[in-house]
This record gives C-alpha cells, structure tokens and sequence, in this order.
C-alpha cells in the first residue's frame, strides 16, 4: 500500500514537472517580447496547420496580423517566423558563419520526407549547398538574368494575347519555367 502510494506521488509529481516545463516553453515567446499567435496547449499551431487549406495563406495571414518578425509552435518547441527581408539578408548573408545550420521543421520533414535539396537539408548538407549556389544570385549574374527572364515573359505573354481559347495555365507556366531555366543555364553555362 505505502509503496503505491508512493509511486502515484511520484508519477503525480512528474506529470505537474512535466505539465509546469510546457507552460514555461508556451511563454518563451512573451519572455522575449515576440507576438504570436497562442499556442493550443500540448499541439501548439499544429492543429491550426492541419486544419487550414493552405500552409502559406495561414502564415500570410498571421505575418499581416503579427508583423514581419513572430513565433509559432511545433508542438512545443518554438519556432521563429521572419519576413523581413533586411532582417534576413544580415542572418543568412552577412551573419552567415553563425548561422550556417537550421533546424527543420516537422511539417517540412513529413513533405519531403528523406529527400535532400536546399529545402529538407541541414547540417553541413545544407552549407555545402548553399556555399555552392550563392554565387549563382550574385548581384552581377541577377542582372544578367533579368533581361532573358523579361523577354520570355513577353514571349509568353504574346502567346497568351494570340490565344482566344480556354486553355490550362498551369501548363504554360511550367513550359515559361522550363524556358527561363534552359536559357539561363545556357548563359552562365552551368
């Protein structure tokens, strides 16, 4: 009987431990003065992801509500939300020694699965790519890119003008992708 009792004390002081360490995760934001949306307790915005239409909409509709800088929860652990471009220029570019490595994110991992590209990487991965395309969106090599990106939207664009039909977009989108991609390629001979 003692040593019941003194199990469930035990494993009642370990679900309060448990239960106070995620109330104290759930305020990491406010000790921070970061707003937020809040958290569902033991989801975080997991429940909200998974019940949107649309991954991005969520997020733009929170960036309009919170700001550019926010926090979000994958579960419990807290997760930053940036859309200020100057605020990541000096993260990634000019800060980028010590910010080399990220950690990926849940929903991310369950898209991608084991996949490796500059979105799913991490690590050394991760750096080794981005060391290898950064110059590629050098200052110099985007305004080199600009004039045939603009002239195969026009070309498109003058397909579209000739074209009175309904037709599927998405099907010309791609093929103006795969046009930008193979002329771009052939200019910086890639």
């Amino acid at each position: 009987m003692l040593l019941t009792l003194i199990l469930l004390t035990g494993l009642v002081c370990l679900i309060v431990a448990y239960l106070w360490n995620l109330k104290s995760r759930y305020d990491y934001f406010k000790r921070h003065n970061l707003p937020g949306p809040p958290p569902i307790f033991l989801f975080g915005h997991y429940l909200t992801f998974w019940s949107t239409h649309s991954y991005s909409r969520q997020l733009e509709k929170w960036t309009k509500q919170y700001g550019s800088i926010y926090g979000l929860f994958e579960g419990s652990h807290p997760m930053y939300v940036v859309s200020d471009v100057d605020f990541l220029q000096e993260v990634y570019i000019k800060q980028f020694a010590s910010f080399h490595s990220r950690r990926i994110p849940f929903v991310m991992k369950q898209i991608f699965n084991q996949k490796v590209h500059l979105l799913a990487a991490n690590g050394a991965t991760w750096r080794r790519q981005r060391h290898v395309i950064n110059p590629t969106f050098s200052t110099a090599k985007l305004k080199l890119m600009s004039p045939v990106v603009n002239n195969c939207i026009q070309r498109l664009m003058n397909k579209l003008s000739e074209n009175q039909e309904e037709f599927n977009i998405y099907e010309m989108y791609k093929r103006l992708t795969m046009d930008v991609i193979c002329k771009i390629k052939y200019l910086l001979k890639i």
